[in-house]
């Protein structure tokens, strides 16, 4: 998720959320377009920091100038949105559905598409979900192993899930 957020004499005047950061960029550079450099400032952030401002898309006199090239770079190799579709009042606990291959979608328009397929065949409970990696620890060591004692799992191969230990 990226974050464009505009400023208007020091004071924060709007923040728009974004599920691409090529569009959430191309919003900026739109922005910058019309704003009074002396006065305005924005910038777009997503979960790892800065990705772009609007020194980016303006030149040594701050007129504004396109910059496609940047524009394509900034938004390389931040990772696409995947979605899902789930339930979240099935009697078992969340559950994630689907009525074909693939569960996961990339594309905003089909995971949509296939949500309002499946609502009118299933019900309206159902719930479009987005869907991010976990980087880093999530659970102390100890815990998981008291966990997997009392479910009697004793071949449990921790080396498998390392990064995410404390």
């Amino acid at each position: 998720m990226q974050v464009l957020i505009t400023v208007t004499k020091g004071i924060i005047e709007d923040a728009v959320f974004f599920d691409n950061p090529e569009r959430a960029v191309l919003a900026l550079s739109e922005y910058v377009k019309t704003m009074d450099p002396e006065h305005d400032d924005a910038c777009v952030y997503d979960e790892r920091g800065l990705i772009a401002n609007a020194k980016h898309f303006l030149d040594e006199n701050d007129r504004y100038r396109a910059n496609e090239p940047l524009i394509q770079e900034l938004s390389k190799d931040r990772g696409k949105a995947i979605y899902i579709i789930g339930n979240p009042t099935h009697r078992l606990g969340f559950m994630v559905a689907s009525s074909d291959d693939p569960l996961g979608f990339t594309d905003p328009v089909e995971a949509l598409s296939e949500l309002g397929q499946m609502r009118k065949e299933f019900g309206s409970h159902l719930k479009l979900y987005r869907v991010r990696a976990v980087s880093g620890p999530l659970a102390d060591k100890a815990r998981l192993q008291t966990h997997n004692a009392e479910l009697d799992l004793e071949d449990f191969d921790y080396s498998l899930v390392e990064e995410h230990l404390v």
